[in-house]
């Protein structure tokens, strides 16, 4: 295994790439490469989760593991483990290495995200109903959220959260009620792999509902807790970048 794998940092549903910009710096600063990866179904109606997996398999996963042979750590941050469980199909570094290939995915990190199981829709994993901070409109084919400071940067100081708030946008709202693909994070290949980053504070995916997600995902997780709302890498992200590569040097660990 390379002695730093390439972390690659996918966003949540509301944000573009430019929301892991501190995060990523900080773990460059700590000797890691860092890929970022905003999703299609930001302010484009229509699209799905589904459009957002091959989006991540196309830009990230198969040109840097499959072209280019390196071993990669995958973030998936809230909305983002609805794609991401999809796209990971393959790409374990376990699997390849089974079959001659270098490179692959060594651990998955999951912060604040959802875990869906094959079906699930995001509505469904959010109690059935829209949240109260979230605006849907039929007409745009978008959702909106009402206060973004309060619901994903209660405790991000200003400016950074008038900032961070200014670059959130509206979602498609059929990524709401798309049902999820086939998931993967259940392989065996990443057993010991699965790292699961819960937010205490969290305001937009109560802290409930993430222990809820963990419990029925059917496979076992290491589970760190943090006195954090929804974006720790905004709101502490020195103890962030040491927790995620703190994450990282144990997968590296692993035979």
């Amino acid at each position: 295994m390379s002695p730093n794998p390439t972390i690659l940092l996918v966003t949540g549903a509301f944000h573009v790439d430019s929301a892991m910009d501190i995060l990523g710096g900080r773990l460059q600063e700590a000797g890691y490469n860092t890929r970022s990866l905003g999703l299609k179904t930001v302010n484009n109606p229509g699209l799905t989760p589904n459009d957002d997996a091959t989006l991540l398999e196309k830009d990230l996963l198969f040109p840097l593991i499959e072209e280019q042979g390196k071993d990669v750590v995958l973030y998936l941050h809230s909305y983002a483990g609805f794609p991401g469980s999809v796209a990971i199909n393959g790409y374990s570094k376990q699997h390849r290495s089974a079959t001659g290939k270098p490179g692959g995915i060594v651990g998955l990190i999951y912060q604040s995200a959802f875990i869906p199981k094959e079906g699930d829709t995001l509505i469904k994993m959010i109690g059935g109903s829209y949240a109260p901070w979230q605006s849907p409109d039929e007409k745009t084919g978008l959702i909106g959220v009402i206060d973004p400071k309060k619901v994903f940067y209660a405790d991000v100081p200003d400016p950074l959260a008038t900032v961070a708030s200014n670059q959130v946008y509206n979602q498609s709202l059929v990524s709401f009620n798309t049902p999820s693909g086939p998931v993967y994070y259940t392989d065996k290949a990443y057993n010991g792999r699965r790292v699961y980053i819960h937010t205490e504070l969290d305001q937009a995916l109560p802290p409930f509902a993430q222990d809820q997600y963990v419990a029925d995902s059917g496979v076992s997780w290491d589970v760190k807790k943090l006195k954090s709302s929804h974006s720790p890498f905004l709101s502490e992200p020195t103890t962030f970048s040491t927790l995620v590569e703190q994450v990282v040097k144990g997968f590296e660990t692993l035979a």
